[in-house]
């Protein structure tokens, strides 16, 4: 029995060495230049266990979304933990996400280079499929909490919510592209107040 937990934490510890090392080698590189090789050289094990752990590129790609959607979960839980109001939790939301182009600068290249595959690869677009639907999830819950007590108006919460996602996903792929085009700062900053005064109720305005 302990012998097998032994093995089990080990592969879990291999898997997410690796997983870590796919982070950054991708993050610099990019999805279609870099080899197995450069993961194993990252995490300082032999190609061999890279293989015995992940028995293709592939799938190794697909545990790397998957790890970024269970941390940017994390993420995101902790900041707001610290809150108990739907104002705070929707300002949050909002500049956690904004923020990641700061703390987590190869997070979106990564995940620009994961949505070049999802008409070529069905279970890329199915993790992809999974990551917006966390994110609008966790929005649509901040949502309905504001709307049931009072502090947010009376809203359509699926459409709210692909609208606030839209404007957060849009600002950032535009300034990944291009960072000299606007303020990256004053524009967060506007588009959490626009997205503050679409849901404030009136209660709360006056």
């Amino acid at each position: 029995m302990a012998r097998g937990k032994i093995k089990d934490d080990v592969i879990n510890l291999r898997r997410a060495q690796l997983t870590r090392a796919a982070y950054r080698v991708v993050g610099s590189k990019g999805y279609y230049n870099f080899t197995i090789r450069d993961i194993a050289e990252d995490a300082g094990l032999s190609t061999g266990l890279v293989h015995y752990y992940f028995k293709d590129k592939q799938e190794l790609l697909i545990n790397l979304l998957k790890d970024m959607n269970h941390n940017l979960k994390k993420y995101l839980s902790d900041a707001l933990a610290v809150s108990n109001d739907p104002m705070e939790k929707l300002e949050i939301f909002i500049s956690q996400a904004f923020n990641l182009v700061k703390t987590e600068k190869a997070y979106f290249y990564i995940l620009f280079d994961f949505w070049t595959q999802i008409n070529r690869n069905e279970r890329m677009r199915r993790a992809n499929i999974r990551l917006f639907q966390s994110y609008r999830d966790e929005c649509s819950s901040i949502l309905k909490e504001g709307v049931r007590t009072g502090v947010f108006r009376s809203i359509d919460i699926e459409y709210t919510t692909v609208y606030i996602i839209s404007l957060i996903q849009g600002l950032i792929i535009q300034y990944v592209i291009d960072r000299s085009a606007f303020s990256y700062d004053e524009y967060t900053g506007k588009i959490i107040q626009g997205i503050k005064g679409l849901v404030c109720s009136e209660k709360k305005e006056g």
